[in-house]
């Protein structure tokens, strides 16, 4: 299954939210006995991989967005902020999904942009972008493999293009989507994390708990039991 994070509302608190609930997920795969591996990481935006039995639903709960409330430390005047970061899972099942025509595609490779902290930087053209065409859909993938990243970004790219068509053909499953993704912004909020507090308050399971630093070490099952 794929994982991804994308910073919204909150400016750069947001973006350094994507990497703390990356980091959280991480460890929470660990615990889960699952293998997670980044796949692109762009400033507030990653994508990882998830493999092992009983992936999906160890995370299925976390589709949607997610608040940050707290005081960041780049906060002078020691005021609160909230950011909203938006997280998508997406069970990959490649036998129902359909090949793309190699004419709706476009394939650029080019250096790898810098991660969070500047970590794995790539000076050669291994990275890949892969864009659909017809519906504008692109994936970027930055590892240190061209193959291997063209692989990947053909298959992830394969797989969002047939969920949008997927979207657009089954109203009902277009409507499960719009629930469970939200729109964005904090009316839509599935999960609170308020450090001033020390609470995480998760709204679609109507549960809580007051340890928000075992939440952030991987320990979910604390709220998502």
């Amino acid at each position: 299954m794929l994982l991804e994070i994308q910073f919204g509302e909150g400016g750069s608190d947001s973006k350094n939210f994507v990497f703390e609930l990356l980091s959280m997920y991480t460890k929470y795969a660990q615990l889960k006995n699952l293998k997670i591996e980044l796949l692109s990481s762009q400033e507030g935006h990653t994508i990882s991989k998830i493999i092992g039995k009983g992936a999906y639903d160890a995370f299925r709960f976390e589709t949607g967005s997610h608040c940050c409330q707290r005081v960041p430390v780049t906060e002078s005047k020691g005021r609160r902020h909230t950011s909203i970061v938006s997280v998508a899972v997406l069970p990959i099942k490649n036998e129902i999904w359909k090949p793309l025509d190699d004419k709706d595609l476009e394939i650029i490779t080019q250096t790898g942009k810098q991660g969070a902290g500047g970590q794995n930087t790539n000076k050669v053209a291994s990275a890949v972008r892969a864009k659909h065409k017809p519906t504008g859909i692109s994936v970027f993938i930055n590892g240190r493999d061209q193959y291997r990243n063209k692989i990947e970004a053909l298959k992830i790219l394969t797989a969002k293009v047939n969920d949008k068509i997927q979207s657009e053909i089954d109203s009902s499953y277009a409507k499960y989507r719009r629930e469970t993704l939200g729109t964005g912004c904090r009316g839509a909020k599935i999960r609170t994390y308020n450090f001033i507090e020390s609470r995480v308050v998760d709204h679609r399971l109507g549960t809580k708990t007051g340890n928000i630093k075992g939440i952030m070490k991987g320990e979910l099952d604390i709220i998502i039991r």
